[in-house]
């Protein structure tokens, strides 16, 4: 069972050890932490190191992350419930099987992160930078996403259903196969290579919008 915040979470090498917010922070400013099985409800986590530390099986419901630097940090099994992500970093993280659903992170840096199986649905991104991030299941129905690099990523199995993408930089990731055809999606950055937009589904308004883009290359197949 979760323990509430301020009567127990587990520590390195340790269960069920009862302790105090105070001690739950200094787990983060240490960095290289175990954290599991622990229900945080309505704590701000501010200017915090939390680098390469682990969380499993945890619950952050109402919580403010500001500045944490949350770098090389793995995430499996964590439900991050109406939370606020602002200026933090999470640059070579991997998320696996993580819920951000009707959380705000505008300005995220996920760049080089591993993602597997993240609802992130009607999140407010703003701007995120997943450039060089291994995508496979990341479900961003709804959100809004304003504009996102996504230079030489890998996507796979991306939901983009309702989003905002207002501007979005693909340069060197292929987006074969991706329907964005219920999305806002103006002003586009894209590769070069025209190649890796094959089989890539919009709507009439952003044919539009691409073909000034692209001219007389978006009829070369």
């Amino acid at each position: 069972m979760a323990a509430r915040m301020g009567s127990g979470c587990a520590r390195v090498g340790e269960t069920a050890h009862r302790v105090g917010s105070d001690e739950l922070l200094a787990v983060f400013a240490e960095g290289d932490g175990y954290i599991s099985h622990v229900l945080v409800e309505d704590v701000e986590l501010a200017y915090e190191c939390a680098n390469a530390a682990t969380f499993e099986h945890a619950v952050f419901r109402d919580c403010l992350f500001e500045q944490v630097d949350l770098r090389e940090c793995t995430f499996r099994d964590v439900v991050l419930e109406n939370c606020r992500f602002i200026g933090c970093v999470m640059d070579k993280a991997w998320l696996n099987r993580v819920d951000l659903r009707d959380c705000s992170a505008p300005g995220l840096s996920l760049l080089q992160a591993r993602i597997a199986w993240v609802c992130a649905v009607s999140t407010d991104l703003s701007y995120a930078n997943l450039s060089e991030t291994s995508i496979d299941h990341f479900s961003l129905d709804g959100c809004r996403l304003r504009e996102a690099a996504l230079q030489r990523a890998k996507l796979k199995n991306v939901r983009w259903d309702a989003c905002d993408l207002t501007r979005i930089d693909v340069f060197g990731t292929p987006l074969a196969g991706i329907d964005v055809s219920d999305c806002t999606f103006s002003a586009p950055v894209l590769s070069s290579d025209y190649r890796e937009l094959r089989g890539l589904v919009v709507g009439a308004d952003q044919a539009l919008d691409l073909v000034q883009l692209l001219g007389v290359r978006l009829a070369e197949g």
